[in-house]
């Protein structure tokens, strides 16, 4: 039941790609990528004036009407728009990935695992299906705002709007957006040309893999099989572009792209800048580049440029600014957190003036030297074999690679326009990099903690989106090179060079493949991890199911996990929604942690980092003020047991023979519930 309700959802998407490729003639490569904007810009909308349910609904009638709209001829007395093929080497490509990877995570059900999918990403999209809301607008016990840009929880919303919640559709989700990029850079490519599509169809393949392997040889991680938003973030900025130049060579509405920035904009706020950078790439393309005279059509294409910065700027406008900074506002008033991070015009300005030898204001000379220190770092990451970055190397081994892309796309372009705009893109993305690494050393300086900047914490999630992106920019152009080398060799012009074009991008495929055979071992690919990869998870989930069967939606839970560093509590949050589990009183640290009278405390470990110090009757007092009607105890230990057995009825012997793992809250104490705990 669950896979034909995904089902639906990629019909609907499909009914609304036949209509933008039928009516409004964007080829068929380029529809899904243009639809997964349209749909995530719609739900936004209608997320942001709390009526998500109900866009949602008018979303899909309006998939299924326009659809069926396009496939029905039009009268004698309307032409019908331009036959356009829907099935093209991109969109067979995209539809047939999409379909066989909704039949593959339907039957091996992955599940969300790593810290910050439960404390987020993940969270995030159960929070909207469950509710039907924002997740902003939920209340789930925690001590400060969720305002992360909602993009992706949205797409993961849309193909999870049909029955039940479950996390392989978030995956799902995730994937058919990488289909959609990968059928863009294909983009006008027919079936004549499949000598190119399919060496490019595996380079598509093996790109997020190739730019994100970097910790191989010091821990493994599972590629493609989480649900944070790096890798959509750079995927994102090389579709948009692919889907220009895609565009520009073959025809079609150029609004199209439009959607895709604005997407751009929606998936994470500390790559915001990206789609300035895509926004920024097209603008330059169209307007300082015109097929014919510059002065035709000016007006034209400089109200299109300018299009193309208002809608990522338009969608950090509407959420960053106002949305974000009502949800904070009311989240301070209500004794949480508000905004701890310094401002960003600050930020920006006062980074400025120190890297120009200048002083900052005060708070910000205090974090000069952690702001030197991270570039300091960063410079060690790119220029050394220290960084592993990918799987040929270091970052500036990675940008020597992919400008060797763009120099032989100019070569192949030869001596025409193309050549020009290739060139000009290849130079601004060079220096769109160098702002987007200041970017980051300005987010390690002033915005993070310092133990985050001394260690440059996530550096490698943060600098591979950019990889990705420019990686697949330069794809686009090379394929645009060679089939531009194509026409001429139809017309009885240079016949050998797109021939060793195509040769190396066979080569170059080729290599990428039997690199990532090497590196990536099968267990750690979405098409191989074992069913053991989740079992610690799925005893966290029967557990919660089993003590939620004792709850109703209206309780509130106190959650204790002794020595936990916060993950415990994040899946718990996540496994119980929606009944509350609340942050347990630890104010200073956020949820989870060790509990014990003060003089208890650990002097190392997770234990001593996370301890909160609570004497008999300040405990107490926590789970009052905080509202719980039970208390869950998921881990306890000798530190918790003697500092606060005397405040429950049984001094916690059911819990320490494995009886319960549930206390209720009642005058008497705190009571333990009868539960039938499997042996």
């Amino acid at each position: 039941m669950e896979l034909l309700c995904v089902l639906a959802a990629l019909a609907a998407l499909f009914l609304l790609c036949v209509f933008l490729t039928r009516r409004t003639g964007l080829p068929a490569a380029l529809a899904p990528l243009t639809a997964l904007g349209l749909v995530v810009g719609w739900l936004t909308l209608a997320g942001m004036a709390d009526l998500l349910l109900p866009g949602a609904v008018v979303l899909y009638l309006v998939c299924a009407g326009l659809g069926v709209w396009a496939l029905v001829p039009a009268g004698k007395r309307r032409p019908d728009a331009p036959a356009r093929p829907l099935f093209t080497p991109g969109s067979v490509l995209f539809w047939g990935l999409a379909l066989a990877f909704a039949v593959y995570f339907f039957i091996r059900q992955p599940i969300a695992s790593n810290y910050d999918e439960l404390s987020l990403w993940a969270t995030a999209v159960k929070v909207t299906k469950v509710d039907n809301r924002l997740y902003p607008l939920a209340e789930l016990g925690t001590p400060w705002p969720t305002t992360q840009n909602p993009g992706l929880m949205l797409l993961s919303y849309f193909f999870s709007f049909f029955g039940s919640y479950a996390d392989w559709k978030i995956y799902l989700a995730y994937d058919v957006l990488a289909f959609a990029v990968y059928a863009a850079v294909l983009g006008n490519l027919g079936w004549k040309q499949y000598r190119l599509a399919v060496p490019l169809a595996a380079i598509l393949w093996c790109t997020p893999y190739f730019f994100t392997v970097y910790n191989h040889e010091i821990y493994l991680v599972e590629v493609y099989m989480s649900a944070y938003g790096d890798i959509p973030a750079g995927l994102v900025l090389g579709g948009a572009v692919a889907l220009w130049l895609a565009v520009r060579r073959g025809g079609g509405p150029r609004w199209a792209v439009l959607p895709v920035l604005a997407l751009a904009a929606n998936i994470k706020d500390n790559t915001f800048v990206l789609a300035l950078v895509a926004a920024g790439l097209v603008a330059v393309d169209a307007w300082l580049l015109p097929e014919g005279k510059f002065r035709r059509g000016l007006a034209r294409r400089t109200g299109f440029a300018a299009a193309c910065f208002a809608a990522p700027m338009a969608v950090y406008y509407l959420w960053n600014v106002r949305y974000r900074g009502i949800i904070v506002a009311r989240n301070a008033a209500r004794g949480g957190t508000g905004e701890t991070s310094l401002p960003l015009s600050g930020v920006v300005v006062n980074g400025l003036r120190m890297l120009l030898g200048g002083d900052g204001a005060p708070e910000y000379e205090a974090r000069r030297e952690q702001f030197f220190t991270a570039i300091r770092d960063m410079g060690t990451q790119y220029f050394t074999p220290a960084g592993k970055m990918s799987m040929i190397g270091h970052g500036l081994i990675v940008t020597l690679f992919i400008l060797a892309i763009f120099a032989l796309a100019m070569v192949l372009a030869g001596r025409t326009r193309l050549c020009g705009r290739i060139g000009l893109t290849a130079l601004l993305s060079l220096v769109c990099f160098g702002g987007y690494n200041l970017e980051l050393a300005l987010c390690y300086g002033f915005i993070f903690k310092p133990d985050q900047a001394a260690g440059l914490v996530d550096y490698n999630r943060y600098i591979y989106c950019y990889y990705i992106g420019w990686f697949l920019i330069a794809l686009a152009c090379l394929a645009a090179a060679l089939q531009a080398a194509g026409d001429r060799v139809r017309a009885g012009v240079f016949p050998l060079r797109p021939l060793a074009g195509q040769g190396i991008v066979l080569l170059l495929a080729a290599g990428m493949l039997l690199r990532q055979n090497q590196l990536v071992l099968p267990q750690l690919t979405v098409l191989g991890f074992s069913d053991s990869e989740f079992a610690d998870r799925q005893l966290q989930i029967a557990e919660a199911r089993e003590v939620s069967q004792y709850l109703t939606e209206e309780d509130r839970v106190f959650f204790v996990s002794q020595g936990d560093d916060g993950m415990d509590w994040f899946a718990a949050v996540f496994d119980f929604y929606p009944i509350i589990v609340d942050y347990s009183g630890a104010s200073e640290n956020g949820g989870g942690g060790t509990f014990g009278l003060p003089e208890l405390c650990p002097e190392t470990g997770v234990e001593n980092r996370y301890y909160h110090p609570y004497t008999v009757a300040a405990f107490a007092r926590v789970v009052e003020e905080s509202g719980c009607s039970y208390l869950y105890l998921q881990r306890i230990d000798d530190i918790f047991v003697q500092s606060y057995a005397s405040l429950f009825t049984d001094s916690l012997q059911a819990a320490q023979n494995g009886e319960t793992v549930l206390y209720k809250v009642t005058e008497a104490g705190f009571a333990p519930v009868e539960m039938e705990v499997a042996p």
